[in-house]
């Protein structure tokens, strides 16, 4: 009996899964006859067996963009499909197996839709010398298959994308793809993939007569499930590649180094060193800290990082040269974006032309809903899927005595922001995204504002999650930075206010001078701030700004004082205790000196602490992703005001390294460096992707 089933499925490993498992039944004698097995994969590089997939693939940029990499159980070469390529198999056992009656099945199916297609030396069908189809094989057994692809409409531009090594360094030992010209089918004659199939349907019952559909038990299906968790698995995927070296060779500060791994198995097994540098212990550091390690960008780099300076050199090396995964136009309008940006800054509540810049880049460039809520603004990827991610950039600047300038990166920040949206456009992401363009952050006052996000899009703790960035100075670029806890200190200005009363510097006995009180109490906050930090064991600080008293008026005793005080902590309950505890000093020295006083909470941040399961998840996202990463030991002392939204949502706010020389934050030399954007918008879209 010959059968015939077409996959529901866009999932490359279940599809293979499948392909393996109809396969198996003919090995084990369950099945006869032949079967016609159709599968179409959304987004997918398929490699065979015995390939070589760092050498066939670029594995970073599939995975910042969201391609399956799929190992067939057969040999042949590496080919990309999507939903333009028709997926066949001839499945079936010895006795009734015939390579060329199924290849004639397909040409005959060619000749019903009017396109005269031949069979070549290679297993490869042709139309006037353009491949449109290739095959491979499978022997188990008494079981026998013939699987192929047919070229509809593919994109043939991500075919050449995604097919390219990642390494070129790397001298590997497995089969390589071999490289032809090739055509959609949609070139000769204006079809799609269903047509298509349905042409090799009706060539396959007029070769064998009607077929049944085939179906599958729940107790295959689940079968068929855990075969598809193995085809996904890392160790099937990379861990049976075969054998390959890998090659560093660069001069750096300490020497010129070779660095040689070899690699087995997806780990790698060797590690030699030759280098003119001084320090002799390098080879054994390196080799220790490298042996043992799974093989990846990301993985060398981890390993690197935690060793000395001259590893950190070798680090920095690999993480600046990680291959480019953004095609050029995307990365060009991304970093314009930037440069437009930084040349339009605006203070905090005033940003209208920063604003109508964003709105004018998403209507041109995307098909975003974007809503316009007057101070801020948001842009949405709608899927009506249950759950949203959030993710929010600021874009206002910093004050200096001219107006504003760009001193603090938010210029970058939007312009990521705006990069991806640029990256998840016509993207299946399996869940909403909501990018908010926060303005108002300088000041505390933005996020509080955008908070009524949650309540417009029904957004709550458990359909949502938010994530932020802010760039670091000082750290390697494009370095995620995370933080367990509390990434950035809740902070706020206590404006005091003290006054008395006013008499003439020749009898201060007949006023009330706040002078004394005003100068205990610049000694006092310091010391109480630091008995806080002692109790809850953590960074609590006072720092005085400035203090005003009386006037310049030689004949009058000072009646008025201000004091200036900026309070900070790394936990919200010591924050909450500092302000409780100047208030009562402020109180009693008013108290005491029978002053009127006030005391004014200004540019009030919450802490920004990070959910801890959104953050684990966010580290695997980026450990998935091949993205460079590490965590902090210690909380940022300045604030963000991100920190508003853990509230609603769970949230996870981390750094990313914008340059070891770059000029630190709110500096007159710091500009934040072009490349940064794109790299952080591929970082937030592989975050995405994760959670």
């Amino acid at each position: 009996m010959e059968h015939i089933y077409v996959s529901p499925s866009g999932d490359g490993h279940r599809n293979l899964a499948t392909d393996e498992f109809i396969l198996e039944k003919y090995r084990r004698g369950e099945m006869t006859g032949v079967t016609l097995y159709f599968y179409v994969n959304s987004n997918a590089v398929i490699i065979g067996r015995n390939q070589n997939a760092w050498r066939e693939c670029a594995l970073e940029r599939m995975k910042a963009e969201g391609v399956q990499l799929v190992r067939r159980h057969t040999g042949g070469g590496a080919v990309y499909h999507d939903c333009g390529n028709l997926n066949f198999s001839f499945i079936t056992d010895e006795k009734h197996y015939d390579k060329a009656r199924f290849t004639g099945i397909v040409l005959s199916a060619m000749r019903s839709l009017g396109i005269e297609a031949e069979a070549n030396g290679r297993n490869d069908l042709t139309v006037d010398g353009f491949k449109f189809s290739g095959c491979a094989y499978a022997l188990r057994g008494v079981a026998r298959g013939m699987h192929g692809t047919l070229l509809v409409s593919a994109d043939m531009e991500k075919l050449s994308r995604y097919l390219v090594p990642s390494q070129k360094k790397l001298a590997a030992k497995g089969i390589t793809s071999v490289r032809s010209r090739v055509k959609n089918l949609s070139e000769f004659k204006p079809l799609d993939t269903e047509t298509v199939m349905q042409a090799v349907i009706n060539a396959f019952k007029a070769e064998f007569g009607e077929c049944a559909p085939l179906s599958f038990t729940p107790e295959e299906e689940d079968a068929i499930a855990r075969q598809t968790e193995r085809q996904a698995s890392w160790e099937w995927l990379l861990g049976e590649t075969p054998v390959f070296d890998y090659k560093v060779e660069e001069r750096f500060s300490f020497g010129e180094l070779q660095l040689l791994l070899k690699v087995k198995k997806g780990y790698i097994t060797s590690a030699k060193t030759y280098t003119d540098s001084l320090d002799e212990s390098l080879p054994g550091r390196l080799e220790k800290a490298l042996v043992g390690v799974r093989f990846g960008t990301s993985e060398l780099i981890e390993a690197l990082m935690s060793g000395g300076a001259e590893e950190g050199e070798i680090a920095k090396y690999l993480l600046e040269r990680r291959e480019n995964t953004m095609d050029d136009k995307t990365e060009k309008l991304i970093e314009g974006a930037r440069r437009a940006l930084h040349e339009m800054p605006e203070l905090s509540g005033e940003e209208r032309s920063t604003q109508a810049f964003i709105k004018e880049f998403l209507k041109e460039h995307t098909s975003l809903r974007t809503v316009d809520r007057g101070a801020w603004l948001y842009a949405a990827h709608d899927e009506g899927a249950e759950k949203t991610v959030v993710v929010r950039a600021d874009h206002d600047a910093v004050p200096v005595s001219t107006g504003a300038k760009h001193l603090c990166g938010h210029d970058g920040h939007t312009a990521a922001l705006l990069g991806l949206a640029l990256l998840i456009e016509g993207k299946k992401l399996g869940k909403n995204v909501i990018l908010l363009f926060q303005h108002a952050e300088e000041n505390g006052a933005g996020a509080a504002e955008c908070c009524e996000l949650f309540s417009d899009e029904r957004l709550t703790r458990v359909n949502a999650r938010v994530i932020g960035c802010h760039n670091i100075p000082g750290e390697p670029m494009g370095m995620a930075l995370l933080r367990e806890g509390t990434f950035a200190c809740a902070s706020c200005g206590a404006d005091i206010t003290l006054k008395g009363s006013p008499t003439h510097a020749a009898y201060p006995e007949n006023g009330t001078n706040p002078t004394a009180a005003a100068a205990r109490l610049a000694l006092e906050i310091p010391d109480i701030a630091a008995g806080i930090g002692k109790k809850y064991g953590c960074m609590v600080l006072a720092t005085i700004v400035g203090m005003r008293t009386g006037e310049r008026a030689f004949g009058v005793a000072a009646s008025d004082a201000s004091l200036w005080v900026t309070l900070r902590a790394e936990k919200a309950e010591a924050f909450e205790e500092l302000n409780a505890r100047v208030d009562e000093a402020v109180k009693k020295y008013a108290s005491d000196e029978r002053l009127n006083y006030s005391v004014e909470r200004l540019d009030v941040f919450p802490s920004t602490e990070n959910d801890p399961v959104l953050l684990e998840d966010v580290e695997t996202a980026l450990k998935e992703s091949g993205a460079a990463y590490k965590y902090l030991a210690e909380p940022f002392r300045w604030s963000e005001d991100f920190g508003h939204y853990g509230a609603f949502a769970p949230a996870c706010f981390f750094g990313v390294g914008s340059g070891e020389d770059t000029a630190p934050l709110h500096t007159e030399g710091y500009e934040y460096p072009d490349r940064l954007a794109p790299v952080t918008a591929e970082l937030l879209l592989n975050i995405i992707i994760g959670v």
